[in-house]
């Protein structure tokens, strides 16, 4: 046991000797720049202090999200998620902002993600389920008209590969519903009838290059097929033994709302690699575009080093 603390105690220490000092008169600046009356100059100084891990930013940005400009409230929460490991930030303040936030702010999700960072992500879900309508114990009836529909055109899913064009099309356009029930209810039939592996396989690799975006939904609903609950990590061993298929599935929280996204195809080396998500190309060698599962917004899964070149 004292090797063990003795250990941990080492590891601290190395991790502590790594940070960089904080620029105290910087961060005094910026704190100070939340109070201007210029709405971008606030927003660069909320995204800033997001390098700035202590109790102090993390104060001046919990007020910060209650800030009168939705982009400064999203630049002060996506801040918040990037120090919430690293310092004590107050819960209910954000919490209380997300209650106050409209369902089409551009701040609603990155405060979904914040709170996500700070432990209860799971009901700051449920708040935005209800602000928007989604679950099915809220459908209208327009909604589960429209699902009634796509599963009577799951019926058309059958072994005659020309004739499954049409139906399987129209499944697959509400993949990217702006309702998360339709999308996952598009993956469900798609994932779950056997006629459609084929046709999946063949959009995902055959179109990465021209239409990445075409191609993940396809390779997500196959991991789907593969992993219904949703495991952290499936392994190309698994896949090919399973579905005859080289391609490895992993995990990844979105950019905006931190919502963690199971299978996303991923080069089998990737999977073993340091990876994240992104809501652009900065600083990265590779990059797959992802939907989020919960939010609907594309992201990026990146890594720093190009997955592809290894092995």
């Amino acid at each position: 046991m004292d090797r063990i603390k003795e250990f941990i105690s080492r590891l601290v220490a190395g991790q502590s000797a790594t940070r960089p000092p904080i620029n105290r008169e910087q961060q005094t600046r910026l704190i100070g720049l939340l109070g201007s009356a210029d709405a971008d100059l606030r927003a660069r100084a909320a995204a800033d202090l997001g390098l700035f891990p202590t109790e102090e930013a993390a104060e001046a940005l919990v007020k910060a999200v209650k800030d009168r400009e939705a982009s400064v409230r999203a630049a002060a929460a996506y801040s918040i998620r990037a120090i919430a490991g690293q310092t004590r930030v107050p819960v209910t303040p954000v919490m209380d902002a997300l209650q106050l936030e409209p369902a089409d702010s551009p701040a609603l999700f990155p405060l979904v993600g914040a709170l996500r960072a700070l432990g209860p992500g799971v009901a700051a879900e449920n708040v935005v389920a209800e602000k928007r309508g989604w679950g099915m114990s809220r459908a209208s009836q327009t909604k589960l008209e429209g699902m009634i529909a796509l599963r009577e055109t799951a019926a058309l899913l059958g072994p005659d590969q020309v004739a499954i064009g049409p139906p399987f099309d129209e499944i697959f356009d509400h993949l990217t519903d702006a309702d998360p029930d339709v999308r996952m209810d598009a993956k469900r039939i798609l994932a779950e009838n056997r006629y459609t592996v084929r046709r999946l396989w063949a959009i995902h690799n055959e179109l990465m290059e021209t239409e990445p975006r075409r191609a993940m939904l396809a390779g997500r609903v196959l991991g789907h097929r593969l992993n219904p609950r949703g495991l952290p990590k499936v392994k190309s061993t698994v896949t090919m033994h399973k579905l005859g298929m080289p391609i490895a599935f992993a995990t990844c929280a979105c950019a905006y709302c931190g919502h963690e996204n199971p299978n996303v195809p991923v080069p089998p080396k990737g999977l073993n690699m340091p990876f994240r998500g992104y809501r652009d190309r900065v600083g990265t060698a590779y990059v797959l575009p992802v939907l989020c599962d919960f939010c609907g917004d594309w992201f990026f899964i990146g890594w720093k080093e190009d997955p592809r070149s290894f092995g």
